[in-house]
């Protein structure tokens, strides 16, 4: 009877490792990275132009066993706000351009509603701490090409934060300010061009890879006309990449929406989630994954976090979960969060974690659960 099992044991464990790979099952095979400028795939781009990441498997690897199945999905990373360096990026470098190369290869509770005392937000609009944008998800994008997406990791005006509308009487604000950086427009706050929004930096830059790199799949993410494919793109991003992400969602039924560190869209004047929270979504609200940390503050308060992530109707899975006491799936939530490592943080600090490259280890099965979880 023993032997008679072995074989049944053998599969079920194959079965296993195929569905659940160990932690480091996916890092052997070389991921590199493409930097390509803005103004590289259309001259009318003016400023940021400090690269886009692409994220590239290997071709010779792409039966390794390293590496799983392309999915036919682009995951269009959106960073949060970096202040310092966006304004650094508004200035033309001439001699970085010149040197620049067409591609390189890099050598707390368990469920309560709230914690038992919440501090009061940070007064001031928050911006990401140095490291915590790309360069703080490369971990996260790295996953994401290995696990079969294709990446691309943005660059857009990222200088200016979503909460300069915390105040506004207007509830509508953060979602016109939200707009004229995705699609170009005007808001009380910002006026952005079509040329530099979001949409248009990525449809450029898609249009960039079919030419330049014809047999890697990208045309397989825009339309006939040049647009954005979005039913095949799943878009993510951090803090306010994050909120933009998931304002996408709404607006364009996408393949998955992943929000780290947000939607932060809380008006403190009105003491109420943003009016966009509560909008009609095109995409179901079961495509929606959110990843947050009990002592982030930047924006949102942990209560307020809460109620954002309510009026998103992300409460329809269930109540949040704290995945340092859970496992996959963690109960069919859409509002995952944690208080990794422990102790007092500051607000930056709790706000970046969800997504350093310094947590990949601890955080790792909580991202590949983000990447692909199963969705309707």
């Amino acid at each position: 009877m023993i032997v008679r099992r072995f074989p049944v044991l053998s599969f079920a464990l194959v079965w296993l490792a195929a569905v659940f790979p160990p932690a480091g099952s996916l890092r052997a095979a070389e991921i590199r990275i493409l930097p390509v400028r803005p103004s590289a795939t259309d001259p009318a781009i003016k400023t940021f132009d400090t690269p886009h990441r692409i994220y590239l498997r290997p071709a010779a690897d792409a039966d390794s066993p390293d590496l799983a199945p392309l999915r036919g999905e682009l995951l269009l990373w959106i960073p949060g706000t970096v202040a310092p360096a966006a304004n650094a990026a508004r200035k033309t470098d001439a001699t970085a351009k010149a040197n620049a190369k067409t591609e390189t290869a890099p050598p707390a509770p368990t469920a309560p509603d709230a914690p038992a005392a919440t501090p009061p937000p940070d007064a001031d609009a928050p911006a990401e701490p140095r490291g915590a944008g790309r360069e703080g998800a490369a971990a996260f994008c790295e996953l994401a090409a290995r696990l079969g997406y294709h990446v691309i990791s943005l660059r857009y005006p990222n200088d200016r934060s979503a909460s300069v509308a915390r105040f506004d009487e207007d509830p509508a604000e953060f979602e016109r300010f939200r707009l004229a950086l995705i699609a170009g427009g005007t808001s009380k706050h910002l006026t952005l061009p079509r040329t530099e929004s979001i949409e248009h930096r990525a449809e450029k830059l898609l249009q960039h890879l079919v030419r330049t790199r014809p047999d890697e799949g990208w045309g397989q993410f825009l339309a006939a006309d040049g647009t954005l494919r979005w039913e095949k793109i799943a878009v993510a991003g951090q803090s306010q990449g994050g909120g933009h992400a998931a304002l996408i969602g709404i607006r364009h039924r996408v393949a998955r929406v992943i929000c780290t560190g947000a939607p932060k869209d809380y008006n403190l004047r009105l003491d109420a989630p943003a009016a966009w929270l509560t909008q009609e979504s095109a995409t179901p609200k079961s495509r929606f994954f959110t990843f947050n940390h009990l002592q982030d503050r930047q924006a949102a308060t942990f209560p307020q976090q809460l109620a954002n992530l309510r009026a998103l109707g992300l409460g329809a899975f269930g109540n949040f979960v704290i995945v340092d006491t859970a496992a996959p799936p963690y109960r069919g939530s859409r509002m995952l969060f944690t208080n990794f490592p422990g102790g007092t943080l500051s607000s930056q600090e709790a706000h970046t974690a969800v997504i350093s490259g310094r947590n990949a280890d601890v955080f790792g099965r909580v991202w590949r659960h983000l990447l692909t979880a199963p969705t309707e």
